[in-house]
């Protein structure tokens, strides 16, 4: 599976440079396939930076879900429509 990753990603980058970011920059067998597999300069900032990222797209998820929005597109997913997932557990 990640192999397959590495290659779908490799394959999508236009020329130029590549930031990586967020939970899969941590996965170093994923970002040196990428590495290996692409002709691009692969760019992983930071491990504060990454997190950071990684924290704040999951906090607005997260508002996004309390807020009954949806925080899951079928054009991104596959799904057949968008809507709100994960749970809401309160105290």
């Amino acid at each position: 599976m990640t192999e397959h990753i590495a290659q779908q990603c490799s394959n999508s980058f236009i020329e130029g440079n590549v930031l990586i970011t967020g939970g899969g920059a941590h996965n170093t067998f994923l970002t040196d396939r990428i590495k290996d597999l692409s002709t691009n300069h692969i760019i992983i900032p930071y491990k504060t930076l990454v997190d950071y990222k990684e924290a704040l797209i999951f906090a607005y998820l997260g508002y996004l879900r309390i807020n009954q929005k949806n925080n899951t597109l079928s054009s991104v997913t596959g799904a057949q429509k968008a809507h709100s997932s994960g749970g809401v557990y309160l105290p």
